[in-house]
């Protein structure tokens, strides 16, 4: 299997890059939560600070282009509100930061670090693969809060694992479908970074991964930067 970004996604997301880190074999009973709570905690104060320094957070230059390019291929904010720009605002009203499982607080703590998309799928529920294009007539998706499949529409800007839609409108919504659990034990970390960011974005983001990776999983692993000229990788060899 293989993750590989369609030629479409580069037109509508120019100079985009894609940090992409595989983590296979973790053991639940050898995670350091004292670490990860760590992690979450830094974010979530680095986040909270981002979300009133520029007056609101769509405003932030991290996240500003994320609202230009989505609004550009149609994507209501009010709708489908990217998952960066929810969190920062969630971070901005204070409180303690909040709690899902130790791997999805380990991603989250990278993204509000970086102000960042980041997500993770779980491997071993793959049955394709995992592609990022546009969606088609035929794909389906469940959302997390819900119990029926729905059809989307075309022309969505997806991840898919074959007609089964796992993310939509690029970085709104996670499916039931490879979400991760505390039984995970094999992990398909991506963080998109627009081609609008610092250049040395996607290695900060790469190398907090990776070193976060062992510091709280005792994984040891490496990154890989997709781009334009680099599509495909290899998820299960």
């Amino acid at each position: 299997m293989e993750f590989c970004v369609d030629s479409e996604i580069f037109k509508l997301f120019p100079g985009i890059r894609f940090v992409c880190v595989i983590a296979k074999g973790i053991d639940s009973g050898k995670i350091n939560k004292e670490a990860i709570e760590h992690m979450l905690h830094e974010g979530w104060s680095v986040a909270g600070k981002a979300s009133v320094q520029y007056g609101n957070p769509q405003s932030h230059p991290n996240i500003k282009p994320w609202v230009a390019r989505l609004k550009a291929i149609g994507v209501s904010r009010k709708k489908f509100p990217n998952s960066i720009e929810s969190m920062v605002r969630r971070a901005g009203k204070g409180g303690e930061p909040f709690h899902i499982i130790p791997l999805v607080d380990f991603y989250n703590a990278i993204a509000l670090s970086h102000i960042v998309p980041a997500g993770g799928f779980d491997i071993d529920q793959m049955k394709e693969g995992l592609s990022l294009r546009l969606s088609r007539e035929g794909d389906t998706f469940m959302a997390l809060d819900e119990e029926k499949e729905i059809n989307v529409p075309a022309g969505e800007v997806s991840y898919a694992d074959g007609n089964q839609i796992v993310t939509r409108q690029f970085v709104w919504k996670q499916a039931k479908h490879l979400l991760l659990n505390e039984k995970t034990k094999n992990v398909f970390f991506v963080s998109e970074i627009l081609g609008d960011l610092p250049y040395e974005t996607a290695d900060n983001v790469a190398k907090a991964l990776v070193n976060g990776l062992w510091k709280c999983f005792g994984i040891s692993t490496t990154a890989h930067i997709l781009d334009e000229r680099n599509t495909h990788l290899a998820i299960n060899e």
